[in-house]
Formats: structure tokens, sequence, C-alpha cells
């Protein structure tokens, strides 16, 4: 969600996810730049359209989301940066400003190339965390502050964006308030969601409604749901903590929609299929769209084929 309308003229402005990872680069950034414009975005055909309908922006900024053919279209005769910690799908494209960095979360990238660094270490850090990277930042702040508590600061702000998955208004507000330096449990509004998804005992609640579905397809733990079913905010995160448990190596959410089927997928081994390479092909071949990271991917299909998709998943992963 933007801000303000397509017609916002300011100067900057930032695309990113609406995760933690996303929630923090939004901090830094809003920290460098406290009147840059901010959407939240929740997958690159997403940030695509966003990107497409800013004819005003003079500096775009796109954030920890792998940029597809479609999305770097849009890109051309314009000043933007790409900045993401995954495998370029695109390497050596000249349409946009890349900057990518390995093993760190987006947002440690993000603050190296703000240089802001210094000033958000725990913040980095919980970014870090929640993106399983052990980076020299998060290992010192783990250090100076302990595990016990920056373990639970990142449980606090991931949780509370889930309390209401759709909310970027929050999401900016919360960003807004880290941008002043605090840590997420000294924020009133990312506090209170905390403790309502805490109180409401969403995550075992989703870990049960997972438990009770999960279907396996070789080595991939299959969760189908319908318009009635719900993961409580958790989605992905709740399937992938299961399929892990079972020691599956491939997770994939599919959510059937009135004229599409919506996949999310999740590797789980280190030295798994490319996830993102293998949607963007799939989509290719089969519609709709579909692209992402090498362990963690989206796609939007026919109703048709989301059989067909796990079916090539698993051949592709045993062959």
């Amino acid at each position: 969600m933007s801000m303000l309308r397509d017609k916002d003229a300011r100067e900057t402005h930032l695309i990113t996810r609406g995760n933690v990872d996303g929630i923090v680069s939004a901090a830094l950034f809003l920290r460098h730049d406290p009147l840059c414009r901010v959407s939240f975005v929740t997958s690159p055909s997403a940030a695509s359209a966003t990107l497409s309908k800013d004819r005003h922006s003079h500096r775009i900024f796109v954030v920890d989301i792998s940029p597809d053919e479609c999305m770097l279209s849009h890109c051309e005769d314009r000043n933007v940066t790409i900045i993401d910690h995954h495998p370029l799908r695109h390497p050596g494209d000249t349409r946009a400003e890349m900057v990518i960095d390995e093993g760190r979360s987006a947002a440690s990238v993000l603050a190296s190339y703000l240089d802001v660094e210094d000033d958000f270490r725990p913040v980095i850090a919980i970014a870090d965390s929640v993106e399983y990277m052990s980076t020299p930042i998060m290992e010192e702040m783990w250090g100076d502050h302990g595990s016990r508590r920056m373990l639970r600061e990142a449980k606090v702000l991931d949780f509370s964006w889930r309390a209401n998955i759709k909310d970027d208004l929050f999401r900016y507000r919360a960003a807004m308030r880290l941008s002043q330096g605090a840590w997420p449990s000294e924020v009133p509004i990312i506090w209170r969601r905390f403790l309502t998804v805490q109180n409401e005992r969403r995550w075992p609640r989703a870990l049960s409604l997972v438990k009770e579905k999960i279907r396996r397809v070789g080595d991939i733990g299959v969760l189908e749901l319908n318009g009635r079913d719900s993961l409580l905010g958790f989605g992905t995160r709740a399937l992938t903590h299961v399929a892990t448990m079972q020691e599956l190596s491939y997770a994939a959410l599919v959510h059937r929609r009135d004229n599409h089927t919506s996949v999310s997928l999740r590797g789980i081994r280190s030295d798994g299929v490319d996830l993102g390479a293998f949607a963007e092909d799939f989509t290719r071949r089969h519609g709709i769209s579909g692209g992402g990271h090498p362990s963690s991917a989206g796609a939007r299909i026919p109703v048709t084929s989301s059989y067909k998709m796990i079916r090539e998943l698993h051949e592709l992963s045993v062959g």
C-alpha cells in the first residue's frame, strides 16, 4: 500500500516487503529520509505494478524483492536502485543499479548502502535473525544484549505485523518509531499487536492446523487452503516450521481463489531446487506470473495447474 496516491511528487520512493525485513528496511530508510514515500508489497508482481504507476519520484529504491523481467522493464530510463540479499536472476542487467550482498538480511544490505549501520545495529540484528542469517552484527548484538532479549525483540516485531497482515499503515507507523531508535517492545503500537497475537495463541493454533492438514508429496509438505481456512497471519512460516520438524525438503502453501491459485514455496534444504527459477519457468510455460529467491518463491497460476506445479517440483527434487 502506498501512503499517498500515485500523484505523490516526493523525491524518493521505497518499495519493500511487509515482513520484518521490510519493516526494518523502511525504518532505516525513514531515518535517512523522513519524508520519503513508502510502499509495502507482497510479491515481485506487486512491486512491478507499484513501480509502473510511479512516474513522479526522482529516485526509487526496491528492497528485498528479486527483480523479474517485468520489474526491470519498468526501470528503463529511470533512477531505480534494487537492493537485495539473494543471487540475481538477471546478472549484468543495466536497467537499474543493483546492490546485491548475500548472507545477510536485505535491511543489513540497505544499512550499509545508506551508511546508517552504527545507529541501528540492534534492529539490523533482528532482521538478520528472522532471515536466519548469522552475521557479525547479529553475533555482536547477541553478545551485548543477550540472546534472550534479542530473540524476544525479534518475536515481538515478527508477531506484531501478523495481527493484521493487510494493515500497511501499521507497518509505516511502526517503521517510523523504529527509525527513532526504539526497540520493538518499546513501541506501544507494536507491543499491543504482539500481545493480541500472543494472547490469542495464534502461533500454536496455526501449527495445529498445519499438522492436521499437511500432506506429503515426496519430500514436499503441501498445505491446501480454502476460503474458510486461516493460518492466523502465519502463513508459510507455520507450514515451513512443521515441514522442517517432519524432515521435509520443501513446503508449498496452495491457496485456491476464484479464478487462480496462489502458491508459496519455501526451501528447507540448502542445496535444493532454485525455487525462484522454478516458479519463473513454470509460470512462463503455464501462466500467470511467478518468481522469487532460491529458497523462497511464489506464483499465481491457473487453478488447473496447481497439481502439475507440485508434481514438477517433486520430479526436479528427486531428479
